[in-house]
């Protein structure tokens, strides 16, 4: 099982996470133009690039370039009208990420581990890094208690595998509620909105939301604001269609009443299994990945059948006799039903099922739980709700 994955993150966004800081330098006369002065101890020759980063959009313009000199040391310029997010970008796709405004800012470091670096001259930029740092850390921590599952899960010790569980589950919400208040009392824009673009835009719509109507007042007037709430709008706009559109049976909703005949042509309802946990299998003969996964179906079931736990198998297939000798090939030896429509099948269309195998997860009140469980993360849901 990987617990590795942060899907409280945006996850094309967690490069950040791993980028050594650095530093920009010198605005002269006031005409907002600064310098990035460095000296990187060990740095291979290279073409070093100042890259600035749209925090809003995600767009990468090249602002300037220049190869290092032998000693490690290189000179990059650029315009800043407002305060902007930028990065200095190496060989080997290490960077140093930058927020720039004013002033001058020098980079001292050491090409083995540039992470270390020293930024001078830039307050906002040392405010990034600090946060940077502390988000290593916690991926760090986050790491570690990943390899104490995995240890626990092998082990079998279930009772010690679910209290580490809990407390990973703790940590992943105060991960979450940290890069939030960052977002919410830096005095730095782009650092805001660089944290705030960090978060899931689904789970955490709401505070996304709270954010977005708070730039006109924390922030007003910068290209930054109509960059974010651009950016905003549309992301938003977007899941609302993408939600329309897929009608999805989500978790915390009643399940969507079924009734199809079984084998034998008898109607079967949903709504009878009430009092137990269901998970609605959706699969077909025809489907190699069900088949596949029917084994791990089947040692649930046989683990959890008698622990108020039960499944209802809705097949996709239209050849009854296919349909039967799968049933019996694979020893799926719970309650089956079909209306042999396969794509077109009203339980389909009731829970939006795309593709195959897919699952729902159905508490005793016929309230969705979870949904689309898979190998081990079906026992060990299962194992979580049926104490």
């Amino acid at each position: 099982m990987v617990y590795a994955k942060i899907p409280l993150m945006r996850s094309k966004h967690l490069l950040f996470l791993f980028i050594a800081i650095s530093g920009l330098t010198a605005c002269k006369n006031g005409d907002h133009r600064f310098v990035v002065i460095g000296n990187i101890t060990g740095l291979p020759a290279q073409t070093i690039i100042l890259e600035q980063l749209n925090a809003a959009n995600d767009q990468i313009t090249i602002i300037d370039s220049e190869r290092s000199k032998p000693d490690g040391h290189f000179e990059l310029s650029g315009i800043a009208p407002e305060a902007g997010l930028y990065r200095l970008h190496f060989l080997n796709n290490k960077y140093i990420l930058l927020s720039v405004d004013k002033g001058n800012i020098g980079i001292n470091g050491d090409w083995k581990s540039l992470e270390n670096y020293t930024v001078t001259g830039s307050p906002e930029s040392q405010d990034l890094k600090r946060f940077l740092l502390s988000i290593r850390q916690h991926l760090s921590d986050y790491n570690n208690m990943c390899l104490v599952l995995d240890t626990l899960q092998a082990r079998g010790n279930d009772s010690m595998f679910m209290k580490a569980k809990s407390d990973f589950q703790d940590m992943r919400q105060n991960f979450t509620q940290y890069v939030e208040r960052y977002a919410d009392t830096s005095r730095y824009q782009p650092n805001a909105i660089f944290a705030a673009r960090m978060l899931n835009g689904v789970t955490e719509m709401n505070y996304l939301e709270a954010f977005y109507q708070s730039m006109n007042r924390r922030f007003p007037g910068t290209r930054m604001t109509k960059d974010y709430t651009e950016f905003h709008v549309k992301s938003t706009l977007r899941m609302r269609q993408q939600a329309a559109r897929k009608n999805l049976a989500n978790e915390g909703e009643m399940a969507p009443e079924l009734s199809l005949p079984d084998l034998n042509g008898k109607p079967i309802n949903l709504s009878s299994l009430r009092g137990k946990y269901v998970l609605i299998d959706f699969w077909a003969s025809w489907c190699g990945p069900c088949r596949g996964e029917n084994p791990v179906v089947v040692a649930a079931y046989q683990r959890f059948k008698d622990r108020n736990f039960t499944i209802l198998g809705v097949s996709l297939d239209n050849n009854k006799e296919a349909w039967e000798k799968a049933i019996q090939d694979d020893g799926l030896t719970w309650t089956q039903v079909s209306d042999l429509k396969s794509w077109k099948s009203v339980a389909a269309a009731a829970y939006s099922v795309q593709s195959i195998p897919a699952n729902f997860l159905v508490d005793p009140n016929g309230r969705i739980v979870a949904h689309n469980l898979r190998g081990k993360d079906l026992e060990e849901r299962l194992q979580e709700v049926l104490k």
